[in-house]
């Protein structure tokens, strides 16, 4: 093998990625690019002083440790109210404190990763561009778009379809919004109580564009969580080889043929020797990788892993996807049937039900008990 064979090994590059990282940020260096950053730190220590004298009123009123506080008699009645507000007051001030002490740390975040992204010729955003609604990491939902027609656009003419997640720290190419050809950063949710869930409500992904639209799959690595709660056993799929050792597979049902089309030999051994820590999912013509590991002191490791990955997925799955046809569909060399668009999703209604008897039988039992006594 030559120097230049050996330094397109995976290896070699990914080792490449990492030494090309940032090795530290000054926080001089912080200073010049964020000005605002530590003064914002300041107001946020200044604040922990209230944060804590709320704390220490709240306990009081309610437990009378450290001290026990004698209201008035005509505050006397409002003692419920005074402990709510000051049990607010001290998780607001709490909450936006820390949020204002840790803007340094995020700017010197931002740095390094605006740095690899200049060493990579990638952009960088931080605040990147919102994940569109789009199968089951980003909360899709359970409603199916309207046939042959992106999801991805369905915002746009109805507004209930929007992101339910932003991105933050976002490393990207291609032409921008609303989705660059390659995004990785990391999401947080931001949906209502009554807007559809996704597993993760924060996450770091990696978001990048197929050559066309391919059937829903959820390739569900075993080592970072399970969906089973989300995807019935009816859609799981096994492979050949150790493959399952690794990651349970769910293909639509009907669509196990293609879901071998797609999944190769070579595409299971790039999945298992560098994504078997994350969960991947393949819907329309978009592939998401989701890894749990978002704080700051992974960046180093799972952006390079990550942007390594884009490239070894995107080379071996590219080129079984410009080869897929679906013969069901309108259009099989472009179009996805309406069956393969979406794994089908665990209905609620076991759960509420086993929920609901659960607490039927915790308000049941000490009268079942009392009565069985009485009766002996």
């Amino acid at each position: 093998m030559t120097e230049m064979e050996r330094a397109r090994t995976p290896e070699s590059r990914l080792a490449q990625f990492r030494s090309e990282w940032p090795t530290s940020v000054s926080w001089r260096e912080v200073r010049e690019e964020d000005p605002t950053a530590f003064r914002s730190a300041v107001h946020g220590a200044l604040l922990l002083p209230l944060a804590v004298l709320a704390t220490l009123v709240a306990v009081s009123l309610s437990m009378e440790i450290p001290i026990a506080i004698s209201l008035p008699d005509w505050l006397d009645w409002m003692r419920g109210l005074i402990l709510v507000a000051a049990f607010w007051v001290m998780i607001g001030l709490c909450i936006w404190s820390l949020v204002l002490l840790s803007l340094p740390f995020d700017a010197r975040r931002g740095i390094a990763i605006a740095r690899f992204a200049q060493e990579r010729g990638l952009l960088y955003s931080r605040n990147g561009f919102a994940p569109d609604r789009l199968g089951i990491f980003f909360a899709e939902g359970r409603g199916r778009p309207a046939p042959r027609r992106p999801v991805r656009l369905a915002h746009q003419l109805d507004p209930s379809r929007g992101p339910l997640f932003l991105s933050a720290f976002s490393l990207w190419r291609g032409t921008g919004a609303p989705n660059p050809s390659l995004q990785i950063a990391v999401a947080s949710y931001t949906g209502g109580k009554s807007d559809p869930k996704g597993p993760r409500h924060a996450f770091r992904f990696m978001e990048m564009g197929l050559p066309r639209t391919l059937p829903h799959l959820m390739i569900d690595a075993r080592r970072n969580g399970s969906l089973r709660s989300l995807l019935p056993g009816t859609q799981r799929l096994s492979l050949e080889g150790d493959f399952d050792r690794y990651f349970t597979v769910y293909a639509p049902q009907g669509y196990e043929r293609d879901a071998l089309q797609l999944l190769t030999p070579d595409v299971m051994v790039c999945l298992i020797d560098h994504g078997r820590r994350w969960d991947i999912e393949i819907i329309e013509d978009r592939l998401i990788v989701a890894s749990s590991r978002f704080r700051r002191r992974s960046d180093r490791a799972d952006v390079t892993a990550m942007l390594l990955f884009s490239e070894l997925i995107g080379a071996e799955l590219g080129r079984q996807a410009a080869y897929y046809t679906d013969p069901r569909a309108d259009q099989p060399r472009t179009q996805v049937a309406s069956a393969g668009r979406r794994l089908r999703l665990r209905s609620a209604a076991w759960t509420t039900a086993i929920f609901a008897l659960v607490v039927a039988a915790m308000l049941t039992f000490p009268h079942v008990l009392g009565w069985i006594l009485d009766n002996n």
